[in-house]
């Protein structure tokens, strides 16, 4: 089957490595043959990086620049994104590339048989605290909401249009959390999802948006989310995984 692809990338003040993020998005998709479009969604960038992606947009037909007035989080930018995308799937890649963009070719198959492919991280070059974060945290989603997927921010995730488009309608979250919700969502609808093995790559430009704190405000709102949702148990067509 050919697909078609709706790249989405956030961004905020990446005025340093935009030009070089989507260029190389751009040349990837373009040696790949596969029908696409780049829909960046830049929220309220104050170190000109709103200009380099009008500028960039208008050198290539295949970037698309949506702009925020402010900045609202990762999750707001996510909606937009899926929300007015014109392809058949949903992959968000993040300025910083952080997996080789090749990997979409080994998820590609995968949707003959599932509305959607979620990774998580074969490779993790983060720091000890970041990687203990990390385990924690998750360790806590399975916990709080009974999610099964090992790493629910793993950033690889490729979803068929009309499920992320469905399933982003009912995510409440516009920071950080969205990733977890969006995953809380897609199992509680019953939709199929698999998982697959995706290295994380260091970032080479720029600095991350990832704050110190974020990591306390995942936990709060974990917390704050959990007892909304009551725990509701999961039951009936949740979502499909192959070992």
């Amino acid at each position: 089957m050919n697909w078609s692809l709706s790249v989405i990338v956030p961004v905020y003040n990446e005025v340093q490595s935009i030009e070089s993020a989507l260029e190389g998005i751009d040349q990837y998709l373009r040696r790949s043959r596969h029908d696409y479009e780049i829909l960046v969604v830049e929220s309220g960038s104050t170190d000109g990086t709103a200009e380099a992606c009008d500028r960039l947009a208008a050198r290539s037909s295949t970037v698309r620049v949506i702009h925020q007035s402010a900045r609202r989080g990762f999750g707001s930018a996510m909606k937009v994104g899926y929300r007015e995308a014109r392809k058949g799937l949903l992959w968000l890649v993040t300025v910083d590339r952080p997996f080789p963009l090749e990997c979409i070719e080994q998820a590609l198959p995968l949707l003959d048989t599932y509305d959607c492919v979620l990774s998580y991280r074969s490779v993790d070059p983060r720091s000890v605290q970041r990687r203990i974060q990390s385990w924690v945290y998750n360790t806590l989603v399975r916990v709080a909401l009974g999610l099964p997927m090992r790493h629910v921010n793993s950033a690889f995730k490729l979803i068929k249009r009309d499920v992320g488009q469905a399933v982003a309608l009912t995510v409440r979250a516009d920071g950080w959390f969205f990733d977890t919700e969006l995953l809380y969502r897609i199992r509680r609808r019953g939709v199929s999802w698999t998982e697959m093995p995706v290295p994380l790559l260091d970032r080479g430009v720029g600095a991350s948006s990832v704050g110190r704190l974020t990591f306390l405000w995942l936990l709060r709102e974990l917390f704050t989310f959990a007892v909304r949702e009551r725990i509701r148990p999961l039951s009936g067509g949740e979502g499909r995984t192959r070992p």
